[in-house]
């Protein structure tokens, strides 16, 4: 049994939202992880494994289907790819297990291997786990590899945004401008530093070497969690990829089985 863990550190180059279910109001708070710190319960913000599984299966989906030119057709199997997919309760005799397809979809399309997807039936788990993002903080020296003297709390902030009331039809007689709200988001400061931690479990030279070019490809788009797109997000990445063999293997196996490729997502897509 292979296994090859791939550790690595983030630090923030701007401020990281991670939203989690609590709000207080007009406020958002990030998502916290109770863990048990001398003796007591401390509840601890973090980025989930979840959030970062998603945003790397969706680069990796991408990246595939630009580089053997194909478009997706069918909207179970986009979601299927991009988000994962579900299980369906299907008619008896219609899409029963299907071991050469599934020997098939293992051999072929490598990010599936790796991540693993749900379709119609059919599970196909990945070999991928992905740990959560931990903030490095004197709070947690006796869960991770790092310490810092810093307590958690000096690495939060607060980012405010505003938002317009709702847009009803108005009345004749409301003349009243719309309500401007202001509201703000929990985040981690930036230079926040964080440890994390991937698990590849009996991958072989391509997936590994798949995994390699995945971990590149996040550097040139090097974002996480929530609103990216006002200025959050951004990272920088620090991981230690000397287990992991050259990018250029994944991108000669997609190159000379392209045609294989095309094939098998056409058959899926059907």
């Amino acid at each position: 049994m292979k296994t090859l863990r791939i550790s690595g550190v983030w630090i923030a180059k701007s401020p990281i939202h991670h939203g989690g279910d609590e709000k207080t109001g007009s406020e958002t708070m990030l998502r916290r992880m109770k863990f048990l710190v001398g003796g007591k319960i401390v509840e601890i913000p973090y980025i989930s494994g979840n959030a970062i599984r998603g945003y790397l299966r969706r680069i990796a989906i991408q990246d595939l289907l630009e580089r053997v030119g194909y478009t997706i057709q069918n909207l179970k199997l986009y979601h299927a790819l991009f988000s994962g997919g579900v299980l369906e309760t299907v008619e008896e005799q219609v899409g029963l297990l299907d071991l050469e397809m599934r020997r098939e979809i293992r051999r072929l399309l490598i990010p599936i291997s790796v991540f693993g997807f749900a379709y119609k039936n059919q599970v196909l788990e990945g070999k991928l786990v992905v740990g959560h993002a931990l903030p490095i903080c004197k709070e947690l020296k006796d869960y991770i590899p790092h310490s810092d003297n810093k307590s958690f709390y000096e690495l939060l902030g607060w980012e405010f945004a505003t938002r317009k009331e709702e847009i009803k039809e108005p009345k004749k007689e409301d003349k009243e401008p719309k309500v401007q709200m202001i509201y703000r988001y929990e985040v981690f400061i930036p230079g926040t530093r964080f440890f994390h931690e991937f698990v590849l479990m009996d991958t072989n030279e391509v997936e590994e070497s798949f995994f390699r070019h995945l971990l590149e490809l996040w550097t040139q788009r090097p974002y996480i969690a929530g609103r990216s797109s006002v200025g959050c997000g951004k990272i920088e990445l620090k991981y230690d990829l000397s287990a992991l063999p050259d990018p250029s293997i994944y991108i000669s196996f997609l190159d000379q089985h392209k045609d294989e490729i095309l094939g098998l997502l056409k058959k899926l897509d059907s």
